[in-house]
């Protein structure tokens, strides 16, 4: 987001924490404001004499439904009671929610925007949580929710372990059931972010947001092993055998402090038959296309990944 801001001639303003890691933005000079959306005080000087915003904080995985809640759902009323409070007259702000508030395909229809919610995690639900706040606030500020599936490349570090498996010769598929799923590319989420913010017809509106081709995750390996340049062998495990290792997992997580990629919340998740969505109405109203197909935005990916030697 901050690059397409640059590229754009904006120079953003960023909110960040005294932990955050900043060398990955640095190349833009965004200018710096210190908080934190669970840290009221904080969020009035950081939303003071701004144009846009984009709410983007998050946390993804959590050992405490405490923790989603604080950010994802109270952050969200931090920091729209500041803006309300400092900027009432911002022009527009941009909620990124998630496919999850939603949960996932029902009888094979990609999830659209007046699907009945029905999250199956504490991540989905809290960020249906977090999306009806922002939507509580549309009466008295220009919010429109964006809201994306499963986003991968530069940067990430979830997707980054799908591929480094890949790489060394192996697909990891939780049963033999296929699942399909809908994705899209960093940048092409940062354009719609923009189309968002210019949009005209945006304000008061909800988007979902992808790359247009639903895919199961068979298709996927195999796009990675084509970015990767590698053959590799697919291993199925056994449900069974699945929720053992996030019984493990779950354990490790909670003696270390430090969240697993694959939890028994987030093996509800991956369960499911369908994470799909369609970008139909976006790409309508505010004329959103997706520039990347998934094998392009891989060979970026991991071409970044090896650069900065993330892969070898």
């Amino acid at each position: 987001m901050v690059a397409a801001l640059a590229r754009q001639g904006v120079r953003p303003r960023c909110l960040v924490r005294r932990t955050s890691r900043l060398d990955f933005i640095q190349e833009w000079s965004p200018e710096l404001a210190w908080g934190d959306v669970t840290a009221p005080a904080s969020l009035e000087a950081a939303v003071a004499g701004v144009d846009g915003i984009v709410h983007c904080a998050g946390v993804t995985r959590s050992l405490h439904r405490a923790a989603y809640r604080a950010v994802n759902e109270e952050g969200c009323e931090n920091l729209y009671r500041a803006c309300l409070a400092k900027n009432p007259a911002v022009r527009r702000i941009v909620h990124v929610g998630s496919l999850a508030a939603w949960g996932p395909a029902v009888a094979g229809r990609p999830v659209q925007e007046d699907h009945v919610p029905r999250p199956v995690s504490d991540y989905g639900r809290s960020k249906l949580a977090g999306q009806r706040i922002a939507a509580a606030y549309m009466d008295r500020l220009p919010i429109v929710i964006l809201a994306p599936p499963a986003v991968y490349g530069p940067w990430d570090r979830d997707f980054l372990k799908y591929l480094a498996g890949v790489q060394r010769g192996w697909a990891l598929m939780l049963g033999r059931e296929e699942r399909w799923l809908s994705l899209v590319y960093a940048e092409d989420l940062a354009s719609a972010a923009l189309a968002c913010l210019a949009g005209a017809a945006a304000s008061d509106q909800t988007y979902l947001v992808e790359d247009g081709q639903p895919r199961t995750w068979t298709d996927v390996a195999a796009a990675m092993g084509q970015a990767l340049q590698v053959k590799f062998r697919t291993i199925h495990l056994p449900l069974t055998g699945a929720q053992a290792v996030c019984a493990v997992m779950d354990l490790v997580a909670r003696c270390t402090g430090k969240p697993a990629l694959l939890s028994r919340d987030k093996l509800r998740e991956f369960l499911q038959p369908a994470w799909t969505c369609s970008s139909a109405k976006i790409r309508k109203e505010l004329g959103f296309a997706s520039q990347y197909t998934l094998a392009q935005g891989l060979e970026k990916t991991c071409r970044w990944y090896r650069e900065h030697q993330w892969l070898h």
